[in-house]
């Protein structure tokens, strides 16, 4: 896709006036295998510029544990990186902890790119959903109950380079789990989680639930995209979805218009949940991958966009086939601030 110098304008005007955001990011384990290997101050180096270039106010850092890593290591493989992720905040003053609503209102105003801890897969708990609670009191925000394969609370759908539906829905555990995260106020998030599962959040959440890093299954058949009564029920109940750029799950993995997908699957969204409930959750692999060989995408390229500095192309793709600059405001970045206004404590931690 040809983008117009107008449009690239128009792009790079919104994202350095209105915050962007991404709902989705490997950073914290990213941070702790690149702390691991040496480096000194890996937030600075690698993503201090790209956040700062795209507009980035708020990035939501998932917490993601290696099949290698479970059951034994996982919770202490979890607590290293929500460690070293502290630590790095703490390193950098353009960036902070995001716990509550003051802490994002404080973030926009100060112009500081927050950062929001949430696990991708509850794995390193088991079944003691007293755990929970002790996340919570670290910060953590938010959790899908699995990442893509089975745990102790829920079946994950098949691994994105893969076309397997994969049967079976929540334990009697999992069922505890989310309205274990309900009372303490943590968001839960689908992405990953297989069609059984869905079914048996839509029955039991009585909370917006959210998917973070999903695509349309019409635009791109993958069971890591959302079907579309899916994505009307996410939406009815007051949800958000994040578009992801990997791009096997965009469906651009074989030399397709990554610009094009990205804004077909932003439209079919649009179109089936309403424009208020799309965002960014961009799922960044590549440079996770340069940090850990042993990660799943580690061997290959796999963002659909260079990083966070190039995301104003996708915006400026949405503007020029259409979308009101309002609207592409909304998706870019004001979407999600208001989706966490919501569900955010007030205030403290």
């Amino acid at each position: 896709m040809v983008l117009e110098r107008k449009y690239r304008e128009m792009a790079r005007a919104l994202h350095q006036e209105f915050p962007a955001v991404d709902a989705h990011l490997d950073l914290a384990g990213e941070l702790y295998f690149r702390k691991q290997n040496g480096e000194e101050n890996p937030l600075r180096d690698h993503y201090l510029e790209p956040l700062r270039a795209g507009g980035f106010r708020l990035v939501v850092s998932s917490v993601y544990l290696r099949d290698d890593q479970l059951p034994e290591g996982g919770l202490r493989a979890a607590l290293d990186q929500i460690s070293v992720l502290m630590e790095a905040v703490d390193q950098n003053e353009e960036f902070c902890l995001i716990r509550s609503v003051s802490d994002l209102e404080a973030s926009v105003q100060e112009g500081k790119t927050g950062i929001l801890l949430y696990m991708e897969g509850l794995d390193c708990i088991g079944k003691d959903l007293r755990l929970l609670r002790i996340l919570w009191e670290l910060g953590v925000r938010g959790a899908s109950l699995t990442w893509s394969r089975r745990n102790d609370l829920a079946n994950g759908c098949c691994k994105a380079g893969q076309r397997v539906q994969i049967p079976g829905g929540l334990s009697l555990e999992g069922i505890r789990a989310v309205e274990e995260m309900e009372r303490l106020g943590m968001f839960l998030d689908v992405s990953h989680l297989n069609d059984d599962g869905f079914e048996d959040i839509c029955r039991i959440a009585k909370k917006p639930f959210v998917a973070t890093h999903s695509n349309s299954r019409q635009v791109f058949f993958n069971y890591r995209n959302l079907n579309d009564s899916q994505i009307r029920r996410l939406a009815e109940q007051g949800g958000m979805m994040g578009l992801n750029g990997c791009d096997c799950i965009v469906g651009c993995a074989d030399g397709g218009d990554a610009l094009e997908m990205l804004c077909r699957h932003v439209e079919s969204m649009a179109a089936l949940a309403g424009i208020d409930k799309v965002g960014y959750g961009l799922d960044f692999c590549d440079s996770y991958g340069e940090a850990e060989p042993r990660y799943v995408f580690a061997q290959e390229r796999h963002d659909s966009l260079v990083d966070h500095s190039h995301v104003p192309e996708l915006t400026a793709a949405l503007l020029q086939r259409g979308m009101p600059a309002e609207d592409v405001k909304k998706v870019m970045g004001g979407n999600w601030i208001e989706y966490f206004r919501r569900t955010l404590p007030k205030n403290g931690s």
